[in-house]
């Protein structure tokens, strides 16, 4: 993923001539934004002219990624208008399935949430932060599923895996970050809201672990190798709060997914065929 950096010096003084001029300051914006240069280095310094058509919220709808527009034979749309959710079977092989497992297995720690004091039963899995372990595997799925999406990594987090045992779950929550809080204030201030996530089954066989979206009383049980993949936001980028969903506790067995989220704001286009 490509690293944002603060403005240098050269483009300092390229930002402030552009602003005496009177140039677009949201056009100045975009195309420091486009040049790897992060949001609040770009705030600072502007200053009082950054644009009040503050980037992280803008309420245009966001572009339609590859797979929704050009859906594959093995997509599958819940028939719901409450949110945009859809399943995708044998989007890994078993093969690749077992490879990821046999990874995250030896890289797990406990899981956290982005809202402080929520109660320790809230959350009770296991994570694996594959972006950081710089392996072919977890690299070669990480690209993957944001080629299989159509949004480019730059508009990602780094991909994450979970286990759940016995008894684990993740009670339910949603995983946009809720604007005008703390949570989204540290979180989303300057990457925006997540927008997609795209999870995938792992394994299957376990008792329980479903994930429920409450709104539409539906459950999906793990199947291996499947994805599970829905928009945070509604068509004006508000958050959607029919994507209110848990991670039902384990009853037998154990269950091993994937999870990315994707954001808001980025690098360059957000779409690979732009």
């Amino acid at each position: 993923m490509t690293r944002e950096r603060a403005l240098d010096e050269s483009w300092k003084g390229w930002l402030k001539e552009n602003i005496e001029r009177g140039c677009s300051r949201t056009e100045l914006v975009d195309i420091l934004r486009k040049h790897g240069f992060s949001l609040s280095s770009i705030r600072e310094n502007m200053g009082e002219a950054f644009p009040a058509d503050d980037p992280v919220s803008r309420t245009e709808p966001l572009p339609v990624p590859r797979l929704i527009r050009q859906p594959p034979p093995k997509l599958r749309k819940v028939e719901t208008d409450a949110l945009d959710l859809y399943t995708l079977d044998d989007f890994l092989s078993a093969k690749e399935c077992d490879r990821i497992v046999a990874l995250i297995n030896h890289h797990l720690r406990p899981s956290t949430v982005t809202i402080e004091n929520t109660e320790k039963t809230f959350r009770t899995s296991r994570t694996c932060d594959l972006s950081l372990l710089k392996s072919p595997v977890a690299v070669g799925v990480d690209s993957k599923i944001a080629k299989t999406l159509g949004i480019r990594l730059e508009y990602s987090e780094g991909i994450q895996a979970q286990r759940y045992d016995v008894g684990q779950q993740f009670k339910a929550h949603t995983d946009y970050f809720e604007p005008g809080t703390p949570e989204y204030e540290k979180f989303g201030g300057e990457r925006g809201n997540r927008t997609w996530t795209f999870m995938v089954y792992l394994n299957d066989g376990m008792e329980g672990g479903g994930t429920r979206f409450f709104a539409i009383d539906k459950t999906f049980l793990p199947k291996k190798g499947q994805a599970v993949i829905w928009n945070n936001l509604n068509p004006d980028r508000t958050p959607n709060i029919a994507t209110l969903h848990s991670g039902e506790p384990v009853l037998a067995g154990h269950k091993i997914i994937i999870t990315k989220w994707f954001r808001e704001i980025g690098v360059g286009p957000m779409l690979y065929d732009e």
